[in-house]
């Protein structure tokens, strides 16, 4: 019994982590997308059927849906590869569900992605994807 509140106490701790870092890494992108690439962010951590848009700000005329992937390490790969064929449906899915509701249809959209490898005690890394898949 103790054992399974330990357990479950580690789990719930390395998930609360998790969710910080990844906290921390849209922040930080929504800052980067602010400053360096002069976008307005329009909305964060948007709540949509089957889940949430990171970020969505203007940029250029375009309406842009930034996904932001966020880990402390490559060791298990780039972050950029866990963006597969199906999580780019929801996003197209996503993304058309929040134009349509805020009436931005006649707007162009466009996907991009940011990367962030943010290791304990170090300078985060972001690697900023433009149009990193379209719809």
């Amino acid at each position: 019994m103790a054992f399974m509140r330990l357990w479950r106490r580690l789990l719930w701790n390395q998930k609360t982590t998790s969710a910080r870092l990844g906290l921390r890494g849209e922040s930080l992108v929504a800052a980067y997308a602010r400053r360096e690439l002069k976008m307005k962010i329009l909305a964060r951590n948007v709540r949509c059927p089957g889940g949430e848009l990171d970020i969505v700000g203007l940029h250029d005329g375009d309406l842009v849906f930034v996904e932001v992937r966020t880990r402390s390490s490559d060791d298990n790969g780039p972050p950029e590869k866990t963006v597969d064929h199906r999580k780019q449906r929801f996003l197209l899915r996503s993304a058309r569900w929040y134009m349509a509701r805020r009436r931005l249809m006649h707007l162009n959209a466009r996907f991009d992605l940011a990367a962030v490898i943010w290791p304990p005690h170090a300078k985060p890394v972001i690697r900023y994807h433009r149009s990193y898949f379209s719809g």
